[in-house]
């Protein structure tokens, strides 16, 4: 679907920036000098504002709720870190992303910060299209108690601390015990974090496009357990038990859980998504050449 429609009242521009980063102060100030060169009202994310000084009398500084309530669209500077983090903010609001790439991979961010100006004018005149990427929605029960309640663009990790014995895992899909297994842990992930974590963990890769879970052991101690990939309409139970609680649960590199032994952890597609700023030059294998080498010697 073209954006050309969905933007036709295209107003304020969200701005994050992830202030860690190098030279983010000078890459900042040139992408308000672009807005003002552009006629292009904004917000600016506080944090950001903060780092690169801005007087409030004379910039728009917004936290993320002031965001989620004014932006039409939001750019952010950084990483896939900085995407994920910036994400979980706009979680089932429509507003699309477009991520600058400041880090070293930048598998999720769209444009680098070169292309950033031929970028925001092919934005201004709807020169691009909105992808709408899968979510997981996961909810660990103790002792018939939700005690957490989580939505993943990328993955739900199960794992155990580095001095830990290894965790005994359950694995059911639609209610129907699947393996038993011991391990490092689990990871369940959507098509788009398929090239995340659950790929160094030797899970296959996925076109984000893909309505499907991907289900990657992490060093099970067994041959026979392998990665899976199953339909998005399917619902996935994990029962860990282990003699000690350094068992943790993680939505996206955060939000961490500590779990404990027959803790279940219930998983599935997620009614929200996340909404995507691409360009159609820039598909899913090309960027698969680019970022990740793939079919390159």
């Amino acid at each position: 679907m073209l954006a050309k429609e969905a933007i036709k009242l295209l107003k304020k521009i969200g701005l994050v920036i992830n202030t860690e980063k190098n030279r983010v102060v000078d890459i900042g100030q040139k992408a308000l000098d672009l807005f003002s060169k552009k006629n292009i009202d904004y917000y600016i994310e506080e944090n950001s504002a903060y780092k690169l000084k801005l007087n409030p009398k004379k910039h728009k500084i917004a936290n993320y709720s002031r965001l989620r309530e004014k932006a039409d669209i939001i750019i952010l500077f950084g990483g896939d870190g900085t995407f994920l983090h910036t994400a979980h903010h706009f979680i089932g609001t429509d507003i699309p992303l477009l991520g600058v790439n400041l880090g070293s991979l930048g598998f999720m961010t769209e444009i680098e910060v070169k292309q950033f100006e031929s970028a925001l004018e092919r934005i201004v005149t709807h020169d691009y299209y909105i992808e709408k990427r899968m979510m997981l929605e996961s909810k660990v029960y103790r002792d018939n108690n939700e005690v957490f309640h989580s939505h993943s663009l990328n993955d739900i990790v199960i794992n155990r601390a580095a001095n830990a014995r290894l965790i005994d895992i359950d694995l059911y899909i639609n209610n129907e015990l699947v393996n038993s297994y011991n391990g490092d842990g689990l990871i369940i992930s959507t098509p788009t974090g398929s090239t995340a974590y659950s790929l160094s963990a030797g899970g296959p890769i996925i076109n984000p496009k893909t309505e499907a879970i991907l289900i990657t052991p992490i060093c099970p101690h067994s041959l026979h357990v392998r990665p899976m990939v199953i339909g998005s309409w399917e619902k996935i139970k994990v029962i860990v038990n282990s003699d000690e609680s350094h068992m943790k649960v993680n939505s996206d590199g955060h939000y961490n859980y500590d779990l404990k032994d027959e803790d279940e952890l219930l998983i599935k597609k997620s009614k929200k998504n996340i909404s995507m700023i691409k360009f159609p030059e820039k598909t899913f294998y090309s960027t698969l050449r680019k970022k990740m080498r793939v079919g390159l010697t």
